[in-house]
């Protein structure tokens, strides 16, 4: 083990120390009801409202369905639409679902379709560009046509988005904002417990095979120790968001399974690219890309949970190119790069003017895993001469100091592969024009390719047109991409049918059993 590795270890070790050190095979203290899965989840669901984690828990908890979903191989399938057409270069028609009912009784049809997305639209200002929709129209009553503003191949992708949840009526009140979630999913909302617990029940009326449990409880629970103990004690039956240390103590113990498995999502450094920062300098961006080893950071601060990251999209993503030229560990070239920028190395260190290149990194420690990475590329970048100041706040405090531009790099997580389609991030953080774009920075020939990607109907052209945007995000260096995701859980050993879904926001306990 080299000493950088042996240091690095060393400081992941000392920030996990926390973790609970039951024994493998301690004795469960309670048991949970036969017909009711309990999960233990880090977010609370907070389902009396449409905006937290852009409605995600909609979408993984199944109360509300898409018009389009994606199986497990990140393949568009039927939802709420049974098939789909683009009848010209601005126009998607839909043919719905026949014999669907909302959970209070009412008909699902083309109308309740064109309704729900509206108020989606209206409620939620993400949704907007997201789905790029101009107008719709109810053509029959199972016929949903949607007109967008622009020409858009990317809307069948975009519906699988949590974000396009079909809402029934009762949704919402009569001056149309937001009650509760009604759907047409096989599990219904039945109760809410603020700080405590959200419980779902089996919805009867639901189109497809009809779950096997009676209802499933998610349990807040925000502390990373804390969720582990509840599987460990029988107070829960599923959890999510283990610590990479309870991920190593859980697999040698037979009482329980763990689930791993690539997902969407990606850590990575957004740069600065704007005026306050030593990062508007691009040989910089570059230099620091080529001193980080990512394969140190997956080993030392993840335990080998998650994938070293070279580029934005991994291998296995459908839209991710071997012509696009990955990064590498490169000290030579980074300090060519350096001194062209005007730097020079004194006693170890990376100066100009007297003065150290200082990096002042953020980042949020609602998820576990952000200390430990953020550290870690701190570390790497120490050992190779250039000072960090980092400072670990609440996504929110963080984002506040991101949009002053009060930063060199923001650590986030991201899940750029959610919706299948390379469109979702690209457009939405990194082109110009983007209200989450707050790095400032641009790119015209970044942005032309992005808006003419969105154009184009899979197949090679448009393949060709994202892997020359996928190469300016790697020569331009915006980013430095850390860690793709290695999605994991863990169940006690009575749960079955469980799968990791690689969108990473999809539980499907409709298939789950438990003995």
């Amino acid at each position: 083990m080299t000493l950088r590795l042996a240091r690095l270890r060393k400081f992941a070790l000392a920030a996990l120390a926390t973790a609970t050190l039951l024994a493998p095979g301690a004795p469960q203290a309670a048991e949970t009801p036969s017909d009711t899965l309990v999960v233990a989840t880090m977010w609370e669901a907070l389902p009396l409202s449409m905006k937290p984690r852009r409605s995600r828990f909609f979408n993984e908890s199944e109360i509300l369905d898409t018009l389009v979903k994606l199986d497990f191989d990140m393949k568009l399938i039927p939802g709420l639409a049974t098939s789909w057409e683009r009848v010209s270069p601005t126009t998607w028609r839909f043919t719905l679902r026949e014999g669907v009912t909302f959970h209070d009784g009412a008909p699902f049809d083309a109308e309740a379709a064109k309704f729900s997305l509206e108020r989606v639209i209206a409620l939620l200002p993400y949704a907007a560009d997201l789905l790029n929709i101009k107008s719709m129209t109810a053509a029959g009553p199972l016929a949903l046509e949607i007109e967008t503003s622009e020409p858009f191949a990317a809307l069948p992708n975009q519906l699988t988005d949590a974000i396009a949840g079909i809402y029934g009526k009762a949704s919402f009140d009569a001056a149309g904002a937001f009650v509760k979630p009604v759907g047409t999913g096989p599990w219904k909302f039945v109760d809410y417990r603020k700080q405590d617990r959200t419980i779902v029940e089996r919805f009867d009326g639901y189109w497809g095979p009809a779950p096997a449990l009676k209802s499933i409880e998610y349990r807040y629970i925000p502390d990373h120790n804390a969720r582990a103990l509840a599987l460990e004690t029988g107070e829960v039956d599923f959890v999510v968001h283990l610590l990479p240390s309870d991920v190593a103590r859980l697999s040698r113990d037979k009482t329980f399974k763990v689930y791993q498995n690539e997902s969407a999502g990606l850590y990575y450094g957004a740069f600065n690219a704007g005026q306050k920062s030593v990062l508007n300098d691009v040989r910089i961006r570059k230099a620091v890309n080529l001193l980080v080893d990512r394969q140190l950071i997956v080993k030392g601060a993840l335990d080998g949970v998650g994938k070293p990251a070279w580029t934005f999209f991994p291998s296995s993503f459908p839209w991710s190119s071997e012509k696009v030229e990955p990064y590498k560990v490169d000290p030579e070239a980074a300090a060519a790069l350096l001194r062209e920028a005007g730097y020079e190395k004194n006693d170890g260190k990376w100066m100009k003017d007297g003065q150290p290149l200082t990096l002042r990194i953020l980042s949020y420690s609602s998820r576990a895993e952000m200390p430990t990475i953020t550290e870690a590329m701190a570390i790497l970048l120490q050992q190779q001469g250039i000072d960090t100041d980092v400072k670990m706040y609440t996504w929110e405090g963080m984002l506040d100091l991101v949009k002053q531009g009060d930063y060199d790099v923001s650590v986030v997580f991201w899940t750029p592969e959610m919706t299948g389609h390379p469109d979702l991030h690209l457009k939405s953080q990194f082109h110009s024009g983007a209200g989450l774009n707050y790095q400032f920075w641009s790119n015209p020939e970044f942005d032309a390719l992005v808006d003419k990607g969105r154009t184009q109907d899979a197949g090679p052209e448009a393949f060709a047109t994202y892997e020359k945007a996928q190469q300016i995000l790697q020569d331009d260096a915006p980013i430095i991409p850390l860690v793709h995701k290695v999605y994991v859980a863990a169940s006690s050993a009575a749960v079955d049918g469980y799968q990791v879904h690689p969108s990473g926001f999809f539980y499907n306990f409709k298939e789950v059993t438990k003995n």
